[in-house]
């Protein structure tokens, strides 16, 4: 049995969809990478101790006006010796999204206590669409 050819107005009809479709595709964009992310991140952070006497990372994640939309990101903090050598390191997940154009704020507690610690995007994933361009 063959299938019954698709009408002139059936096939008009599905054109905007067809459109949409292409059109959200290529809007996808390109993951977060370290070596990508200080073109749209900016990491404001510092250290000290809790009120408990744990050592304690905090901070804020700047999403550029130059983003692709609000992202969800992984930071990665770096525990540091007395030379500025790593000694440790772990993958913190921030709880909410880095809205576009705005900050949000991290607290962290650093499984290895050290004289200093680096902050930076481990990875990322846009979730909204918006802003600007690559």
């Amino acid at each position: 049995m063959r299938a019954a050819p698709l009408s002139r107005r059936t096939l008009l009809g599905l054109l905007p969809g067809l459109a949409l479709a292409c059109w959200a595709g290529r809007a996808e964009a390109q993951s977060i990478t370290p070596q990508n992310a200080p073109r749209y991140f900016r990491i404001d952070s510092q250290s000290g101790l809790d009120r408990k006497g744990r050592a304690s990372v905090w901070g804020y994640v700047n999403l550029n006006s130059s983003g692709l939309g609000s992202a969800r990101v992984r930071l990665l903090v770096e525990t540091l010796d007395a030379a500025g050598q790593p000694i440790a390191s772990e993958i913190v997940y921030l709880d909410t999204e880095v809205a576009f154009s705005g900050r949000t704020f991290f607290e962290v507690r650093p499984k290895t206590p050290g004289a200093s610690y680096r902050v930076s995007i481990h990875s990322g994933d846009w979730t909204r669409t918006g802003g600007g361009g690559i």
